[in-house]
């Protein structure tokens, strides 16, 4: 198992490549299982998808959770200027199926 901090973006001012300067909010740890690959990349701009299992930490705001997850798991760190610099997409989707358990989907492609 792995340890995730979820942090919940506040603030939408900046791109995926400098959202370290938008406001943020620590939700929570999550542990999580590690990614086990659901469908094998198909093109060279395709990463394929990937699902893993996690728990919930007690007392938590479910809603908030999942939206700190996707804030926190997805989008991307490119600060190119222009397209087909190869940097990586990430496309994540949390589905609450469990008192405290979540599956988290992420699809992953690159930019070419």
């Amino acid at each position: 198992m792995q340890a995730v901090h979820a942090y919940a973006r506040i603030t939408h001012g900046y791109a995926d490549g400098w959202r370290h300067l938008d406001k943020d909010e620590f939700v929570g740890t999550v542990k999580m299982t590690p990614a086990v690959q659901t469908e094998a990349p198909k093109d060279y701009d395709d990463g394929g998808a990937y699902v893993q299992y996690a728990r919930a930490p007690s007392g938590v705001n479910l809603d908030l959770l999942k939206q700190a997850l996707r804030d926190t798991m997805g989008g991307s760190n490119c600060r190119h200027e222009h397209d087909c610099c190869g940097c990586a997409s990430r496309y994540v989707s949390v589905k609450h199926v469990g008192s405290r358990r979540l599956v988290i989907r992420t699809r992953v492609s690159f930019n070419y």
